[in-house]
Parts: C-alpha cells; structure tokens; sequence
C-alpha cells in the first residue's frame, strides 16, 4: 500500500506549481490535525493570490481556536496590517514574547505594519534592537531592508537585502528588494537581472514580478514589462510599497477585445500622477466608440477629466462605488493602469499617443496669465522644485540654481510650489512671482495655473503631469532611481510628447541638469 500523502505538503507542492485551487484545497483538508498551521498556509496563500479578506478570516478562524497560542497571533498580525487593520496588527505581535520561536518573525511583521502606518523611523528602532539579538535570522535583515528603503536610506537598504541572500540564498523577496534598490539608484540593467532571479526564485511572487515590470520598463522591455505590471494588485495585498491598491467590480475584466457596441468602466488607481500618466490612453480607447464609457477617478480630477473627455460619463471615486456604476451592466471593467497592456500602445514605440489630450478651464487659464504679464513680461515660466516627501529628498532640486538660470529680463518666473518655506521665499527675492498655495482638492485651478504658462519646469510631481498632458513644454528634472516608466536615461518620453528629460547626475549633483535645461529654455 502507498503511504497516505500529507496534506499541508501536498499543498505547499501544489501551491508552487501554481494549483492555487487545489492547494486550498489541500491545505483545508489538514485544519483538523493541524488547525493552526494549515488556516496559515491557506492565509499565505489567499493574500498572494489577492484575497485578502479570506485570508483575514483563516487568521480569526486560527487565532479562536488558539487565542494566545504564537503562531496564531502570528498569523493575525501577519495578515491584519495588510488589511489596514495596524493597530489589531501590532496588539497582536506584541503579545509574542521574547522566548518565543517566533518571536523574530513577529519583530520583522511589526515593522512592516510600522511601515504601512508610515511610522519607518520607529520600525528602524525595532528593526535594530531585534537584530542585536538575533543577527542571523534573515527575516530580520529583509525588515531593515523594506525599512531602510522607507526611509530612504538606499545603499544600506541593499546592503541589507544582500545580507539576507547570503543568509537564505532563493530567498525571493529579499532579491526583489535588491532590484529596487537598483532601480532607485539608477542601475536598471541590474535591476531586471535581480528581479528576474526573483521571479524565478519566489515562483512567481507578485511582489517580484511587479517590481521586475518597472525594470523592464525602465531599459525598454515594455511588452514585457507591462505584462508584468499586471501582478500590482496582488502585490499590494503582500507589500504595501509595491503595486496598488485594488478594487472590486463584478464585470468581466476586459481583454483588449473590440468595444463597439460594448460598456466599459475604466477605474483609476495609484495616486493622481498615475491616473493623468494612464489617461494619455483613454483617447485610443474612445477611438473604439464604447458605450457608454464611464470613467471613475479620483475626484480631485473630476472637473478636469470631465471637462477633457467629454464622451465619457466621469464620476468621482468613493467607497462603496457610485450608483452610477453600481445599479447598471457593464460589458467590460478595467483598471486604467492596464490599459497600456490591452490597447498594445507600447507598439510603434507609442506611436499612436496623443500630445496635449487634457483640457484646463479657458477662464482661468486667461485670469492667470493676464496676471502675470501685466508688468510687460511676454514669457512666463511656471517651476515646481521640492518633492511634498521630506523623506524623498533625492528628487528635490535646489531653488537657487534654478532661478540663476530661468529669472531673467522679459520673463516672469511664477511658483507652482505649494508649502514654500521662509528660506525659499528669501532665495527668491523679488525674481519670482509667487501666489497663495493651490488647494490640493482643486487640481482644475493647479492646472489653469500651469497652462497660463509658456514653459514649466518641475520635477517629478503632480505639476509636471498636468503640464505635460496638457500638451505644454515641459521640462522635467528626474532622479537617478525615478519610476521606470520614464525610462531611465531617456531625454524624451512618447507619453508626453512635449516633455523633455533632465536627470541627476549619478553623485546626486544636478548642476549639469540644470544647466541642460536652462540652455534650451534660452534657445527655445
């Protein structure tokens, strides 16, 4: 007779393979004889695949069985703080004590739960002193690594990462924490190699391939890399940094398919840089007559889409969903984000992208620029410098190179900045125009201000977006380690035609950026 097969290894077996049914279902065949540790792999298992509310109810299963037992109160916390629930998440942990098995694994999950609270000074402290005592477990050292990245700290995070591979060589996560760091310091092609090992190495982890995707799209690989880029929600649910949140709609997931005499809802996701980056295509999908489109964004940006998507029915997002979207049928749903994938507008290197496809309020744009010309100046430049993050300092640019080279005779060099500071109202003196901060709920004015402009000069930020899309010259300063979907090194994107690239110099100097553009804003 053959020997019985054991469930919980039978699932770990068909869980690598990628049987996610038929590990689930392995794994609920073990919860009588081994309750906890069978809930925990169904947990892990269900937060990869991007269900995390299943997940959620395998740990409360686990942890009433065993309340105090500390794998279960592992799992909850585990599994709490990338519901959202940080707070339960670190009560949970904490109740671990020091003489515990777990209790390193426990350390390693209150910081990323400090992390998802945006607390990553407090989960370093942590981080540290658990490492004093346990200097060779590597989940520690991949912790320090995810929380020297939030604080932006790069070369020690990968350092840290590294030591985790050394420490536990297929570790997945710990390569894929290499290739970010890689990415972010602006080493691409190390990037894709580090991420490729650990898509390989994870079996496919959603965490690896996201990060891959951005490597791929960062030296060019873009069929590729969007491809990858599919794995983002499924990411978010195991790592907060990476990917992006998702949301759930009933209605078939479009496939690229033909939409006339079709219904499509269009979801925006990531921030409101993301949603007017991805927008660039909402012009292609239009071109196939969909109807209705109905378009849900984030409602900072619904007077302005509205406004440059007429065909479109535009409605704001909230939780639940609008009745707009929810009482009605839908052929199609898709997230923007994969728009780039199913509308194949990587082909012809982007060839079919639209140049200005937004629209600002013409009212304003003329009550803007009518007050900054009514001293005689006939060139206005709009420029945006500091990153809002001070912990992204990185892809900030000092003020006073910038305005040495743009405030001269004929110009008026007006501040698109919000939050300007005493120092940088002192360095501006008299040669630049400032007015009273834009109000972050009200993007249409942020963009009437950019398009009152001839020239904008920004970096990364919400201010270059908007004066790209609208079609404006743009001139953008980029770090070395900025998202790759500029593509690192590039000096023009074909998402935004009228964009030119100015990137930081490897040292973290930008003098021969600035210098760059200051140039070619004087030849042009």
């Amino acid at each position: 007779m053959s020997g019985r097969v054991d469930p919980l290894a039978e699932g770990d077996r068909l869980a690598k393979s990628g049987d996610s049914a038929g590990a689930m279902a392995a794994y609920e065949a073990a919860f009588d004889g081994a309750p906890i540790t069978a809930r925990a792999r169904a947990a892990e298992l269900l937060l990869e695949i991007g269900r995390a509310q299943g997940a959620l109810t395998h740990a409360e299963d686990a942890w009433r069985i065993a309340p105090n037992a500390p794998e279960a109160l592992l799992l909850m916390g585990r599994v709490a703080w990338r519901v959202g629930a940080v707070k339960e998440a670190l009560r949970c942990l904490d109740r671990i004590g020091e003489g515990s098995e777990f209790w390193p694994a426990a350390q390693a999950e209150r910081a990323g739960a400090l992390l998802a609270d945006n607390r990553p000074d407090v989960a370093y402290e942590h981080v540290r002193d658990a490492l004093k005592q346990h200097a060779g477990e590597p989940t520690l050292w991949l912790a320090m690594g995810h929380t020297l990245m939030g604080l932006d700290r790069l070369e020690d995070a990968e350092a840290a990462y590294r030591k985790t591979t050394d420490l536990l060589p297929g570790s997945g996560r710990a390569l894929a924490g290499v290739a970010e760091v890689c990415l972010r310091l602006g080493r691409p092609q190390e990037a894709v190699e580090a991420g490729e090992q650990a898509v390989e190495a994870s079996g496919n982890d959603p965490v690896a391939r996201t990060v891959l995707a951005h490597a791929l799209l960062a030296v060019g690989r873009h069929e590729e890399g969007w491809a990858a880029y599919e794995a983002r929600f499924q990411a978010f649910t195991l790592d907060r940094r990476v990917g992006a949140r998702p949301r759930s709609f009933e209605f078939p997931s479009w496939n690229g398919s033909d939409l006339s005499d079709s219904s499509i809802l269009v979801w925006g996701e990531g921030a409101a840089t993301d949603e007017i980056y991805f927008s660039a295509l909402l012009p292609q999908l239009v071109a196939q007559a969909p109807h209705p489109l109905i378009l849900e964004c984030d409602p900072r940006l619904e007077g302005l889409f509205a406004r440059s998507f007429p065909v479109a029915s535009v409605i704001a997002r909230a939780n639940p969903p609008a009745e707009e979207i929810t009482d009605r049928f839908f052929h199609w749903q898709t997230a923007i984000g994969g728009l780039a994938l199913r509308l194949k507008a990587y082909e012809g290197d982007y060839g079919a992208m639209t140049n200005g496809y937004l629209a600002a309020d013409a009212g304003q744009i003329e009550r803007w620029r009518g007050r900054w010309t009514e001293s005689g100046a006939s060139r206005v430049i709009g420029l945006a410098w500091r990153h809002p993050d001070t912990e992204a300092a990185r892809r900030s640019v000092p003020l006073a190179p910038l305005l040495n080279g743009l405030a001269k005779p004929g110009r008026a060099v007006v501040s698109l900045q919000r939050g300007m500071t005493d120092e940088e109202r002192a360095t501006a003196g008299e040669r630049m125009r400032i007015e009273p901060d834009w109000d972050t709920n009200d993007v249409d004015d942020l963009a009437a201000r950019t398009a009152a402009c001839d020239v904008v000069v920004s970096i990364d930020s919400l201010v270059a977006h908007l004066a790209a899309g609208l079609g404006l010259d743009t001139r953008i300063l980029l770090d070395t380690g900025a998202d790759g979907r500029w593509g690192i090194g590039r000096i023009r994107t074909p998402w935004y035609p009228s964009a030119s690239l100015y990137w930081q110099g490897r040292n973290g100097a930008w003098d021969k950026a600035i210098a760059a553009l200051t140039q070619a804003v004087d030849g042009g």
